[in-house]
């Protein structure tokens, strides 16, 4: 793929089966956003296709967005009430759907203190990036998709706060086929299978166990580990 005459992604080949929990990583520009954005129809590759269930991308792509939700690095909130702002992910949501999503987020008893599900956003209240990035986020938990896919989802959140989201984020994807970017461990660690990509490839597809010491996912682990042990010296 190329984008601004650069060469993007070259050849990229790999499968997900649903129920596949999959975690995408790989340096700063090398596309991993760009791929999730093929994956949704949003970009043409000028060479191959994406095939949902044996059927090219373009021949099912309403019924395909219908089951499936991306929070990408270009969502963002509107100056609506947080009502209004989730929604958007279903029309028909009741309040009950409202409070379990943001439940769901950490989000519920933040939202009280603001005062309800009708306040306006960003005139009223001004929401943080770690609040803002849950409050997006609970717009997926609120449409139930069964194709979840996730680009730095947890992004600006604190870490008294990721544990507890991310636990909560595979507890409601655990019957959902799941596709997660991100240079985070603590959310990587909510996938079963690793994809890595590199110089716009596709350089390994396994869990854990076969990738191997000089692998970029263990070079990351490494890297985290001498960090920690850095810091606790």
């Amino acid at each position: 793929m190329v984008f601004d005459d650069r060469g993007i992604l070259d050849g990229v080949s790999f499968r997900i089966n649903a129920g596949d929990k999959v975690a995408l990583l790989g340096p700063s520009g090398e596309g991993k956003s760009t791929l999730l954005r093929v994956l949704m129809g949003l970009v043409k590759p000028l060479s191959g296709n994406v095939v949902i269930n044996g059927m090219p991308l373009e021949k099912v792509l309403d019924e395909w967005r219908d089951i499936s939700f991306m929070l990408s690095q270009r969502s963002h909130l509107f100056r609506r009430s947080i009502r209004e702002n989730l929604i958007m992910a279903k029309e028909d949501a009741t309040d009950e759907d409202i409070e379990h999503a943001l439940k769901v987020v950490d989000m519920w008893e933040r939202v009280l203190q603001w005062g309800g599900i009708d306040k306006v956003a960003y005139e009223d209240f001004q929401p943080s990036g770690g609040e803002k990035s849950r409050l997006l986020l609970a717009r997926g938990v609120l449409r139930n998709p069964q194709v979840l896919i996730l680009d730095e989802p947890l992004e600006g959140v604190d870490k008294e706060s990721e544990k507890e989201v991310i636990d909560r984020i595979k507890e409601f994807a655990k019957d959902k086929t799941l596709l997660v970017v991100s240079h985070r461990l603590s959310i990587l660690a909510m996938a079963d299978i690793f994809a890595t990509l590199e110089n716009g490839k596709i350089t390994k597809v396994g869990n854990l166990e076969e990738h191997e010491k000089d692998s970029l996912l263990r070079k990351y682990i490494s890297a985290e580990k001498q960090m920690t042990e850095k810091f606790w010296r």
